[in-house]
């Protein structure tokens, strides 16, 4: 079976592991720099295997070896944010946890695909790729397939039809700058703007970029895990099972969209070893502006670094 290792223990950790063991795509390791946290957790998780009925193993180290042989590795770890902060907030610190986390993976683990789901989620993509030497399509950023869930959250909403039925896409950056492409939305087939006005479309749109804000506020110190966590099981078993599913994942583009050395969002083939196609779209002139906007934030975070995280 596949291996899928998981660095960082904290809650979305943990219910990425649990995602991925009912999924039965692959055995999962938790690794934690705190002694005894991971081997706690995955001691719970597989007391829930009985009822749950998942055959899968899912172990716990505090030794970053125990990656070794992975498919997958994700990168769960580093600070997270406080309400009323942007994700940009712990850039620096998490920048250097990457970087170190990613010297371990390329010791240990050199033919792993990674999945980047430490904030802001874009920029720590292009540390990853920097830091562990790896091809640009091994690393993918948990962004534009969160982000697509939740506008397909709205719409099942506005609507009261089963989110099963909804086929979304954003793309762009993880920020307020992200682009939500409603023209893509769809029920069963359906166009969303046949089924709503122009006014609850505009207002699905500011809900999806406000949707990791609202949860922050609202849960206080406690960023949204249940969502990502499941994002990342999603590609995670795309990769292991070779599936080929397309979603929107942060990867580090070379002219892609106009864009050169900045980690977006687009619509991605997902397989074997990673992304395994960039899909590009033709976006009409306003869409086509608002995406290369929303490459600026994270333009920006590499522009104000120092020399204590390697950034630039």
């Amino acid at each position: 079976m596949k291996k899928v290792s998981i660095v960082g223990s904290g809650n979305v950790g943990v219910n990425s592991a649990f995602y991925i063991a009912e999924s039965a795509a692959a055995n999962v390791v938790l690794v934690d720099v705190q002694e005894g946290i991971s081997a706690g957790k995955a001691l719970d998780l597989m007391e829930a295997a009985p009822i749950r009925r998942y055959r899968t193993m899912i172990e716990g180290s505090d030794d970053i070896a125990a990656i070794a042989g992975s498919d997958v590795v994700v990168l769960a770890a580093g600070l997270i944010r406080a309400p009323g902060r942007d994700r940009s907030e712990h850039f620096q610190e998490n920048a250097a946890t990457a970087r170190a986390i990613s010297a371990d993976i390329a010791r240990h683990a050199p033919d792993a695909a990674v999945i980047v789901a430490t904030e802001p989620v874009d920029a720590m993509v292009q540390v990853v790729v920097e830091a562990t030497g790896f091809d640009r399509l091994r690393v993918m950023g948990v962004g534009g397939i969160l982000d697509s869930m939740r506008m397909a959250s709205f719409i099942a909403d506005a609507l009261s039809v089963s989110p099963r039925d909804i086929n979304t896409l954003v793309i762009g950056s993880h920020t307020s700058r992200m682009v939500p492409l409603p023209f893509y939305a769809r029920v069963n087939g359906v166009e969303i703007g046949q089924l709503m006005d122009a006014q609850t479309v505009g207002r699905i749109v500011d809900d999806t970029r406000r949707a990791g804000d609202v949860i922050v506020d609202l849960a206080k110190r406690a960023n949204a895990y249940y969502a990502p966590s499941a994002a990342i099981a999603t590609l995670a078993e795309a990769i292991c099972l070779d599936l080929h599913l397309v979603r929107s994942v942060s990867v580090l583009l070379k002219g892609e969209y106009g864009i050169e050395d900045v980690a977006l969002s687009v619509p991605c083939k997902l397989g074997a070893g990673g992304v395994q196609q960039i899909i590009t779209l033709d976006l009409n002139e306003e869409d086509r502006q608002a995406f290369a906007a929303s490459a600026g934030p994270v333009r920006a975070l590499f522009a104000t670094g120092d020399e204590r995280t390697g950034t630039r």
